[in-house]
């Protein structure tokens, strides 16, 4: 009797793995199981969902039956020493659920049936990212290191990134620059919550063109994908940002989303919204009235979900805001706001009708207003879209209505939200990026994606899982922030104290 079986679609992810990502035509030659196992350590990585989450069923890829495997393949349960994980890996599901498990005394060492439903629901949900985040084009071995956490050695990580007090990472800047000519000076370093930040100025404004142009090849120099932006308001000085190993980061949750509320409560925000910290540990707030419109990118892993959930909070806890979400899953990336007034979830299947009512209620509002009554009076609609560019290559009309509201609703107290997984210009015209001047680049895969988005490079370097670049507006600079990450039953808890 098999201990899991895979569907007819994760067999044919699997297969697609086994030949584009690591070249094997026959199974003979690479196992199949292997991406199973793949699939497991991804899931392991992944953000953390309770056993009686809804979200379990909507991670996984939906399809007839295909092929058996047993505990021997998957987590080699009765191989030698060397080989068997499967202690090892019970105990591991044992912590990240532990709680649950001893409330309803269930013991995944002794039952088997228990221990195989939840290693299945982390297979499942493994195949399902993996076929969302990896593309036949892409390098294989890129995605491992992108995605499954993967790292120097201990010692080697305390090597290359030394603590606080002792020598940081000024003296190889130093030094890199100076072997090209440019003096710089250390203005003081800092430890944020997943960088080591230099803040230095250059000792000539001579040489600040070559400074930006040598500064190009500090990912190869320090081996990490390095950031830089300008101090604002000082001359000739750059914070230079060097991403931690992935288990040193710190996750911003619930104690950062409560400190960023406090901060909206005492602005005089129409439509604010608490998008996460800055590098320098300040909370960053924004209104979309003035936004008006917000253009969202970010690839799987990249946090753009949370970020979307975290703005509906933020826009729940004003009074007379409508909010209307179009989602390609039917409402299942957003299943903490069914039963939620004023805000209505939607499929792809009458989001063109959405859409036309949004732009027929524009009009509406325009001919109130040319008879006397206020835009004041009416309440603010938000419509946030997630997936367009799935939306719009199924209805290009719906592109023609957007951009019109794009240009007009903002007067009316209309806002839009629109967000896409992977930015590209067939879908996002020109037309449409112009008229919505506010974005938000979560990490991407390339630089042409970043451009699409930021209009320059930059959301290919960030580090994933709510890292991202703001710019807001017309202004030309970008903000760097870290969003925040709920928890189903943390995002419950604020619900119930709004409602």
């Amino acid at each position: 009797m098999a201990d899991f079986n895979t569907n007819h679609y994760e067999e044919l992810l699997i297969n697609r793995v086994r030949k584009d990502g690591f070249g094997y035509d026959e199974e003979s030659e690479f196992p199949k199981y292997f991406v199973l196992r793949i699939a497991l350590a991804w899931a392991m990585n992944a953000p953390h969902l309770p056993l009686e989450s809804v979200d379990w069923k909507h991670k996984r890829l939906e399809g007839e039956r295909g092929k058996e495997y047993h505990l021997e393949q998957i987590t080699g349960k009765g191989k030698d020493k060397k080989e068997d994980f499967d202690l090892l890996i019970r105990s591991m599901l044992y912590i990240k659920h532990k709680e649950e498990l001893d409330r309803d005394k269930k013991d995944i060492f002794s039952d088997d049936k228990e221990y195989l439903r939840i290693l299945s629901r982390y297979i499942q949900r493994g195949l399902y990212e993996l076929d969302n985040t990896y593309k036949s084009r892409d390098c294989f071995y890129q995605w491992c290191w992108d995605n499954l956490h993967l790292s120097l050695k201990q010692e080697e990580q305390t090597k290359e990134n030394p603590k606080n007090n002792e020598v940081g990472y000024f003296p190889k800047l130093q030094d890199y620059f100076k072997k090209q000519g440019i003096g710089i000076r250390l203005i003081n370093e800092e430890d944020s919550y997943r960088h080591h930040i230099c803040k230095i100025e250059l000792l000539d404004s001579i040489k600040i063109q070559a400074f930006k142009t040598k500064s190009q090849y500090l990912d190869d120099e320090l081996g990490a994908n390095i950031y830089i932006e300008q101090v604002k308001g000082i001359s000739k000085t750059y914070s230079i940002q060097i991403p931690k190993p992935k288990g040193q980061r710190r996750t911003l949750g619930l104690s950062e989303f409560k400190q960023g509320l406090e901060v909206l409560r005492k602005q005089n925000f129409e439509l604010g919204v608490f998008a996460g910290m800055s590098v320098d540990k300040k909370p960053f707030c924004f209104d979309l009235k003035t936004t008006p419109h917000l253009l969202v990118a970010g690839q799987t892993g990249g946090g753009k979900s949370m970020l979307l959930k975290n703005i509906i909070l933020c826009l729940l806890r004003h009074q007379n805001v409508e909010i209307f979400i179009i989602d390609p899953k039917a409402g299942a990336s957003f299943a903490e706001f069914t039963q939620i007034k004023n805000l209505e979830i939607l499929g792809t299947d009458k989001s063109g009708d959405i859409i036309e009512s949004f732009v027929s209620e524009m009009e509406s509002r325009y001919v109130r207003k040319s008879k006397g009554e206020s835009f004041e009076s009416m309440p603010y609609r938000v419509l946030i879209i997630d997936e367009l560019n799935d939306l719009i290559r199924q209805n290009k009309d719906i592109e023609t209505h957007l951009i019109r509201l794009a240009e007009k609703a903002r007067e009316a107290r209309i806002h839009l939200v629109l967000a896409t997984q992977r930015p590209d210009s067939a879908t996002l015209s020109g037309s449409l990026r112009s008229n919505v001047p506010s974005r938000i680049a979560l990490k991407v895969q390339k630089s042409t994606e970043s451009k699409i988005i930021l209009d320059e490079v930059g959301a290919e370097k960030l580090t994933g899982n709510g890292d991202m670049l703001i710019k807001l507006g017309d202004s030309s600079s970008l903000q760097r922030i870290i969003g925040i990450y709920l928890t189903e039953e943390e995002i419950q808890s604020q619900l119930k104290a709004v409602f």
